[in-house]
């Protein structure tokens, strides 16, 4: 939960997630409705779907069948699709990064084995800077 609001009735409720975003609950005094607001549209759907839950499970419970959950306005499509594009790049990053982690482990391990050859030889010789790339190679 995040810090004390401004509001001193205390019809409201912020969530602050690990990565510092705020999400806030808005109960409306008058009218029976909740509002649910955010700087970044991702970030609600947590706390959206955490409270529809709860509401049906409470309102099952108590026997009401008519019970409305909606949304004013247009639909945020925009938002949405921004979101699912940012997700499928990352996923794009994260694969390049998964290939050049492999390349870069078989490069390791082939420079390990032509080292420890060099190691076991009977007679010392130079490592032809064998070493100084296994070192690169760790820093990459």
């Amino acid at each position: 939960f995040s810090a004390k609001t401004e509001d001193k009735d205390g019809n409201s409720l912020a969530f602050q997630f690990l990565s510092g975003a705020k999400v806030t609950v808005l109960a409306s005094k008058t009218s029976q409705r909740y509002r649910i607001q955010s700087d970044s549209f991702e970030d609600m759907w947590l706390v959206v779907k955490e409270l529809v839950q709860r509401f049906d499970q409470h309102f099952s419970k108590l026997g009401i069948k008519d019970f409305k959950k909606s949304f004013s306005g247009p639909m945020p499509l925009q938002e949405y699709f921004l979101s699912v594009d940012n997700h499928f790049q990352l996923r794009v990053s994260a694969q390049q990064y998964q290939d050049l982690l492999s390349e870069r482990a078989v490069q390791f391990r082939a420079i390990q084995r032509r080292l420890l050859t060099r190691f076991k030889d009977k007679t010392p010789a130079p490592l032809q800077n064998l070493d100084s790339l296994l070192d690169a190679t760790y820093n990459q």
